[in-house]
């Protein structure tokens, strides 16, 4: 699990940071938590990023790069009293099972939202995400964003954060 920072900021400044290692039980953090769970480092961080830079007085911004650690990870959160608002994962080349992922999430809490991002260009993706939104594995799906700042990204996450 990871938090972002971003570069040039120290531990404890305004910006919330992608948390390292394990939620302490009986400590959560007041924020609802975003989790971010993508197996490509630079999309991973891109979200950190983004997510950070608009979110993360309100949220707290948790990362996870491996995909079997999501469900230990998010009931860590719930253990430590930090509800978890939205799981987005990668879907796609670098992610192939990443729809599988966030369904599996409905298990663990159903009042979670399951986000499908997928990387634009990746044509081959949109129909299996449409599929699984259909069936109700996930709840919605964003494009990756592809600029900083991304504006239509933003106001996606902002609409499922308001659901």
């Amino acid at each position: 699990m990871a938090e972002y920072r971003p570069s040039g900021m120290r531990q404890g400044e305004a910006a919330a940071p992608m948390s390292q290692g394990r939620a302490p039980r009986g400590t959560g953090d007041q924020r609802a938590a975003i989790v971010i769970v993508c197996q490509d480092t630079k999309e991973r961080e891109d979200f950190g990023r983004e997510l950070s830079g608009r979110y993360s007085v309100h949220y707290r911004i948790v990362a996870c790069d491996d995909p079997a650690g999501l469900e230990p990870l998010i009931r860590e959160l719930l253990a430590a009293g930090t509800p978890v608002a939205l799981v987005i994962g990668g879907v796609g080349e670098a992610d192939p099972d990443g729809i599988e992922v966030l369904a599996r999430v409905r298990v663990i809490d159903r009042t979670i939202y399951r986000v499908a991002a997928v990387r634009w260009g990746e044509w081959d993706t949109a129909r299996p995400v449409f599929d699984a939104v259909t069936m109700g594995k996930i709840d919605h799906w964003v494009t990756c964003p592809v600029q900083s700042p991304d504006e239509e990204f933003y106001e996606s996450i902002t609409g499922f954060l308001g659901e």
